[in-house]
């Protein structure tokens, strides 16, 4: 049940808002793992480059039509606390200054679909408008700025299941890409028609003025700015991959990005939980608690991310040829090179989501993302020419260094860095051995028979049970504090 907070504020369980977005989170780690074998062989390289080329583009035109809403918008609903009169004045003239972003950046799209001949057709581009509507509907960051997560979980489950039921039932063949498509954008669309009919629980209808609209802009386009800074190193490297290197190579990085960061989904969860209860701490002076949530949510998320970073580097030449066809054998290299970003993702998920955000010190959020993102783009226009989707995950991951390295400069007085490096020492440790232990385990099956699917699920059960026996012996031997404390909540 939800607690009453000092400062008179509901706090809803963290560990129950975390199962929330992790159910729906594991529901994105299956979703490729279901959907990619048969995509990559139903779509090709070329059709999977195309679907990632337009995605990368339309994402440009969804950022724009929703500013920096996602992180700004959880942060001002959170800040209102219990005070319903200030958290519905605060929605509507939030959400009006969202709104009038997105009228514009829809005009926009209309004249790229009809001006521009993108690539795919008019059709492909006419299918992802869907996602801009979906922009100028959103309105998840209210029911996360409240701590309310049952609610868009449950609907963003229900619309993702349809979606994959869609793909398998309707695509058959490279022409059938824009269907494809249609799945995603319309997904995304009907998650935020679902969530209008809960907004009256949550705030009362109330007449705002324009200056109380306005005042949104500044602040929320300061939130906006490094947004699109992560956008050149998540979405910009696709576009270049495929204006470069071609279609094919886009392809490769595709599916080798999104299958080596599907573990992120989990670090996602815990800095999407942990962003309205840092911001509520914070802003009544619990300044010791917030600390403490830090350094235990850090602790959490680096033991998952080396597991995820060594399990996937141990099992990706298999893992390539079975999940994507012989086509994509070259993914294998990429998948492992990927993997370095999940840990340094972990540390900056925490220091720029959960701390230099909740503090407002925006700028210095948005400083270490550009510099993430100049290094980015710099690399990739050195790289790609040359060595194509290796040349973009290696620039993946220098950009990602750039903003821990940034991001630690900034705090380095305010922040333990060197105590939460020895909390994560023995996690390194411990997945370097799993690793050996699924290479010596894939080298034995490799001798008997070709990778298969079985082989692959030995692969992994042998992974997470070296892994997971060996961290609870250490915690438990070690009398670990974060262990001991996250076992007690």
């Amino acid at each position: 049940m939800p607690t009453k907070g000092k400062n008179g504020n509901r706090k809803r369980s963290i560990k129950k808002n975390f199962a929330f977005q992790a159910s729906y989170q594991v529901l994105l780690i299956l979703v490729p793992l279901i959907t990619t074998p048969y995509l990559s062989r139903t779509l090709g390289a070329s059709g999977v480059g195309v679907f990632s080329y337009t995605q990368a583009i339309t994402h440009y035109f969804f950022m724009f039509a929703i500013l920096g809403m996602s992180t700004y918008g959880v942060r001002e609903i959170a800040a209102a606390g219990e005070d319903r009169m200030m958290r519905s004045r605060t929605f509507w003239s939030a959400y009006l200054a969202q709104l009038c972003a997105g009228i514009i950046v829809s005009i926009a799209y209309c004249m790229y679909m009809t001006l521009m001949q993108p690539a795919g057709g008019f059709r492909v581009a006419l299918v992802w408008s869907m996602w801009i509507l979906a922009a100028l509907l959103d309105v998840s960051w209210l029911l996360f700025g409240v701590e309310e997560f049952k609610i868009p979980t449950i609907r963003s489950m229900a619309t993702k299941i349809a979606s994959v039921i869609i793909i398998f039932v309707f695509v058959r063949s490279p022409e059938d890409l824009w269907i494809y498509c249609a799945a995603i954008a319309g997904s995304l669309l009907a998650n935020q028609v679902l969530i209008w009919p809960f907004v009256r629980r949550y705030v009362d209808w109330v007449r705002v003025h324009w200056l109380d609209v306005r005042r949104h802009f500044k602040p929320n386009l300061l939130l906006f700015v490094p947004v699109v800074a992560i956008s050149l190193y998540t979405s910009m490297d696709k576009i270049l991959l495929g204006s470069i290197a071609g279609m094919e190579q886009a392809g490769y990085f595709e599916y080798s990005e999104k299958l080596s960061k599907v573990p992120l989904a989990a670090i996602t969860a815990m800095g999407t939980v942990m962003l309205p209860r840092m911001t509520a701490e914070l802003s009544h002076g619990q300044h010791k608690q917030a600390l403490e949530l830090l350094e235990n949510s850090i602790w959490v998320m680096l033991a998952m991310a080396f597991a995820f970073a060594f399990g996937i580097a141990a099992i990706s030449p298999e893992f390539a040829l079975v999940f994507l066809g012989d086509e994509f054998a070259e993914c294998d290299v990429l998948m492992a090179v990927l993997a370095i970003v999940i840990p340094l993702i972990s540390v900056t998920n925490v220091v720029g989501r959960q701390y230099l955000i909740p503090t407002k010190r925006d700028k210095l959020y948005t400083a270490s993302v550009c510099v993430g993102a100049a290094i980015n783009v710099i690399v990739n226009l050195i790289l790609i020419p040359q060595f194509g989707a290796l040349g973009a995950s290696v620039a993946t991951v220098a950009s990602e260094l750039g903003v821990l390295m940034t991001q630690a400069w900034f705090v380095r007085k305010e922040l333990p860095f060197a105590r939460y490096a020895k909390g994560a020492i023995p996690f390194v440790a411990i997945g370097l051995i799993m690793a050996i232990c699924v290479r010596v385990i894939a080298h034995w099956l490799n001798g008997m028979w070709n990778p298969s699917p079985l082989g692959l699920f030995i692969e992994i059960t042998v992974g997470a049970v070296v892994f997971v026996a060996l961290s609870i012996v250490w915690c438990v031997f070690s009398n670990n504090s974060q262990f001991k404390t996250i076992i007690n909540q």
